[in-house]
């Protein structure tokens, strides 16, 4: 069986999607405990693309997620063009976490 992999039409602009940039980091709440997921959007805006994601990329590699519990490795990903996917080896277990820029669209 295979899937068809999304490719999303359009620049972030022609979305809608002018900024300002903030990044956002989305990553598992201590294992077990609800809401499964947090997401966090960073209060500094970034004028333009390229200085949100260096701004992203720092904290792709330097964001402390509560778990897991003794991180042993760390593994950074471009996840297309406005963000990374980071993998963050632990003593007894894998987790996962996403950062990426954003920018509020409005109606």
């Amino acid at each position: 069986m295979t899937y068809a992999q999304y490719e999303p039409s359009g620049s972030p602009q022609s979305l809608g999607a002018e900024g300002p940039w903030r990044v956002a980091i989305e990553y598992s709440n201590q294992g077990q405990a609800k809401p499964s997921t947090i997401v966090q959007v960073g209060r500094t805006s970034h004028a333009d693309h390229a200085t949100a994601m260096l701004a992203a990329k720092r904290a792709a590699f330097e964001f402390d997620p509560p778990d897991p519990w003794s991180p042993q490795g760390r593994q950074v990903f471009r996840d297309g063009q406005d963000g990374f996917l980071v993998i963050i080896e632990g003593a007894t277990s894998t987790f996962h976490m996403s950062v990426r820029i954003v920018a509020e669209v409005t109606p």
